[in-house]
């Protein structure tokens, strides 16, 4: 332990050492040391209004002299209206600070009002400064409030960067080895390597590539019974038919459903710290991403149904709802995924705006590509997005998310009922409802009789004044009791128990009544018809609210009104949407829908695409996966990027045929040796000249660790898998056949992610993840070699691997091949074996020459766990080559 805290000691050191030299000289300390020697007459720094003045009056002044309220005329927001003053003249003259009525009144102690905090001395100090040195601005020109709303200019070079412009199709290249294109991605990634004289990799084994394509497609291993059948098949189309193969199964739809749920954040709580609340009905939204996936939706009708499903049909007023309106219904959970901290009643808007906020950011992080969330407070410094084309954003999601008339997470529940149906069902809750006050009012009648005739026989000799005291003291609840009524209460303790039991025992005719009573409320009970309630998004009417700029995204501090709208950067002029209002809904979702799904669209297409590509390869053709503007990064083969969107659209939106066309691909089949030659010219692998591993996710390594142990429960869809946090701190599943479903259907609690899963960056989903961490760690290590799931899980393969067969050869061959979907090497073999004979012999010790055969079985069959750990631990299960 002491060595320990010395290394740990000396690392701080070491640490420290290396952030001094960073810095610099002088360091951070010789810099505070001349700042505190500086002398007194130094040059001071020029002030003005925006960073030093505008924030001391927004704290003191502008309650009553800002947007809200100008008492006396005065406007202080602005320097200009401060020079221009109120009722009383200009409130300054910039230069003369003691012939300025703003100073003369502070100083006077006539402003801020007596009720409210005076200017400290400093900040007095700062604004006489600022007066006398020229009342300076940092803009060139001040204009009025008003124009600071009006619409931002959007330059032809603005329009005419890449991203912007709605993809063309270009034409597949003609290469020079045209013998290693198997479909149109090869011919434009050739293109570029042959310019750099490189070239493919050959292709990967068969097992590497079976391997590499069930964790892609399933985010499974291959079953022993796929490598047998796909090693025997040697005919020319056999990768066709396995891909084939695996997009129709439904592992398909739960691996690929796991990368969109990151995209739009989906989670099972609703965030913020502890509270956390459970979102007990978002499974839906979950299931029906993966029946989207392996139903292989189009992607345009997928996005229509997530952003606007409650408006593309008239849901309310069909005789009944639909499988697809159901669908439709559920998807719009897309727009709930936000973490949400309001309840009944709540009324603080910083965090209802938060909310709104968080879904802005995940609309334009899914569906744009550009940084919109960056627009809320100011015009965007490095994209041309301005603060109305957010707001206009806004304005498409006031109808259902409107501060004024805000609805809490657990009031946005949308009945699972047409309106026809919901007025049946309510009608006849109704006449249950009021036959079960009936019946409740005759039982708490009879029982309070009863015992009332009880507690007067049993209070007999209580005054009777004090005896209805103690009456009506039992009648509070214990919780709710004041002093006197629990003095009373506890004085008459014995005498006053009656309960049920006691009241049948004195009065047994009461029994049948009872009973009768308690049957008739269980009968009636049984009839309610409840609704099921989806954890979706609809408008509150017809009508939206008015949506304003808010200057510096400040809702105290509203600008100019503006109409529903999108980023004007994104369209050929009008950025302006034209909603149709349908019955209680005001359209403006489906507009948006409408508008995103347009063929033409210049992100739709290409941020998907580019998002599938770096799901495959690990890296998109734009690195930054939801940032396409000009603060990301540019596309490494722009053509290539473009010729997928357009190939997306016209093979009608489908995600199958878009994996069929990378993954058949050479680029894709190919080895991930590596090529000193090729790395000299391309040493981060551009190009692709070689396939790129890659690290399990957290899910695929709980579910393949799962899946070697022989533990993993298939069962689809449904509610999600509970998680509980041990005393060590771990969030764990239970290990039963429920706890031990796929990770997809593991609850995804904000405040607890499952501890293994955590290590190995699945997201906590603060907003969304469009692309996850690829952190190596040392935990990561720690976590595979002691958690508790992992030991657990080795003991089951080790015990696996020792039941299928006596041969100690062909326990490693079935080790490696349910592991690392091959066959052991000789020299594997022969390590195995090693590793064996010396733990057989530690488990014997002195007995070894005397052991009988059962006995070195059974010390045989125990080292097996101990090999299963170790394999569990190394690269080649933890990464897909």
């Amino acid at each position: 332990m002491a060595d320990q805290r010395s290394s740990w000691w000396q690392f701080g050191v070491a640490a420290a050492v290396v952030w001094i030299a960073l810095q610099g000289s002088p360091s951070g300390l010789q810099a505070i040391a001349a700042d505190d020697a500086a002398p007194a007459e130094a040059k001071q720094p020029a002030l003005n209004f925006e960073d030093d003045i505008l924030p001391i009056l927004e704290v003191r002044c502008l309650k009553c002299h800002g947007a809200q309220m100008r008492k006396a005329g005065l406007d202080l927001r602005r320097q200009f209206t401060i020079v221009k003053g109120g009722d009383s003249g200009a409130a300054i003259v910039p230069g003369k600070p003691d012939e300025s009525l703003l100073i003369e009144m502070i100083e006077k102690k006539e402003m801020p009002p007596k009720e409210d905090d005076p200017l400290d001395a400093r900040q007095l100090e700062l604004l006489r400064r600022w007066v006398a040195s020229g009342a300076a601005i940092k803009r060139k020109s001040e204009e009025p409030l008003e124009a600071a709303d009006a619409d931002h200019a959007i330059s032809d070079a603005d329009r005419k960067f890449w991203s912007f412009q709605p993809p063309v199709r270009p034409a597949v290249p003609v290469v020079r080895a045209a013998d290693r294109v198997h479909t149109p991605v090869d011919a434009f990634l050739l293109e570029r390597l042959e310019a750099h004289n490189l070239s493919f990799n050959p292709d990967a084994a068969k097992t590497v590539l079976l391997r590499r394509l069930c964790f892609d497609l399933w985010g499974l291993p291959p079953t022993r019974e796929q490598i047998a059948a796909f090693l025997a098949d040697d005919a020319s189309d056999a990768v066709v038919r396995l891909v084939d193969g695996l997009l129709d199964s439904p592992r398909y739809g739960e691996r690929w459903g796991r990368h969109w749920l990151d995209v739009v954040g989906y989670a099972e709580s609703d965030g913020y710290l502890d509270a956390d609340r459970e979102r007990t009905e978002a499974w839906r939204y979950r299931d029906y991403v993966i029946r989207a996936f392996n139903s292989d939706k189009p992607y345009d009708q997928f996005i229509r149904e997530q952003i606007a499903g409650d408006e593309l049909s008239d849901w309310r007023n069909s005789p009944e709802l639909t499988a697809e309106m159901v669908d439709q219904l559920v998807a719009t959970g897309f727009l709930r995924t936000a973490s949400d901290p309001t309840y009944p009643g709540y009324k603080e808007k910083p965090e209802i705006f938060k909310v709104l906020a968080d879904t802005i950011q995940i609309v334009g992080s899914t569906f744009l590509g550009v940084t919109v969330q960056c627009a809320r407070c100011h015009e965007h410094k490095l994209e041309p997005i301005s603060q109305r084309d957010y707001y206009q954003l806004q304005a498409v999601l006031t109808g259902a998310y409107d501060p004024e008339r805000w609805l809490a997470s657990s009031e946005r529940a949308v009945p699972l009922a047409t309106d026809a149906q919901l007025a049946v069902i309510n009608a006849h809750n109704k006449g249950v409802t009021e036959r079960l006050a009936a019946l409740n009012a005759e039982l708490n009648r009879l029982t309070t009789e009863h015992r009332d005739k009880l507690l007067n026989k049993e209070l007999a000799d209580v005054p009777a004044e004090a005896r209805e005291k103690v009456k009506a003291a039992l009648l509070v609840a214990a919780d709710k009791r004041n002093d006197e009524q629990k003095k009373l209460v506890t004085e008459h303790a014995p005498k006053v128990a009656v309960d049920e039991k006691a009241l049948v025992a004195r009065f047994p005719d009461l029994k049948p009544d009872l009973d009768k009573l308690r049957a008739a409320i269980g009968a009636e009970t049984a009839l309610m018809r409840p609704v099921t309630q989806l954890r979706g998004l609809v408008d509150l009417g017809e009508k939206a609210p008015e949506t304003h700029v808010l200057r510096r995204g400040d809702f105290n501090n509203p600008g100019k009104a503006v109409p529903p709208g999108v980023p004007a950067v994104l369209t050929a002029g009008d950025a302006r949407l034209n909603p149709t209002q349908q019955a209680k809904s005001s359209g403006r979702r489906r507009a948006l829908a409408d508008w995103l799904t347009s063929p033409s669209h210049p992100t739709t297409a290409r941020l998907h695409v580019n998002r599938i590509w770096a799901w495959h390869f690990g890296r998109g053709i734009v690195e930054t996966l939801d940032d396409f503007g000009h603060t990301g990064k540019a596309p490494s083969h722009p053509e290539l990027l473009d010729w997928l969107a357009t190939e997306f659209v016209r093979q009608g939106y489908s995600q199958k045929a878009l994996h069929r066309v990378i993954v058949l691909s050479t680029a894709y089949r190919q080895s991930s040796a590596f090529d000193a030659a090729k790395a000299a010219v391309d040493g981060d692998d551009v190009f692709l000249w070689a396939f790129r591993p890659r690290r399990h996710e957290g899910e695929t390594l709980r579910d393949s660790v799962l899946a070697a142990a022989g533990k993993l429960n298939l069962q689809m869809f449904g509610p999600a898998v509970p998680v509980s946090r041990h005393a060590d701190g771990s969030v764990v599943t239970a290990d039963d056949a429920q706890g031990n479903r796929r990770s997809v259907y593991v609850q995804v609690r904000r405040s607890q992610p499952v501890t293994l899963m955590e290590s190995f960056d699945t997201p906590k989903m603060e907003v969304n993840c469009t692309r996850r961490s690829e952190a190596i760690v040392a935990t990561q290590a720690l976590a595979l070699l002691n958690s508790p799931f992992v030991e657990t899980s080795s003991r089951a393969v080790g015990e696996r691997i020792a039941r299928s067969a006596s041969d100690r050869a062909q326990r490693t061959a079935f080790a490696w091949e349910l592991l690392f979907s091959r066959q052991p090497t000789d020299a594997e073999q022969k390590t195995v074996a090693a590793f064996v004979d010396a733990f057989v012999a530690a488990q014997l010790g002195e007995k070894a020459q005397a052991a009988t055969a059962v006995e070195r079985q059974a010390a045989e069959d125990a080292a097996w766990p101990h090999v299963a750990l170790t394999l569990l631990n190394t690269n080649e299960f933890l990464f897909v080559d």
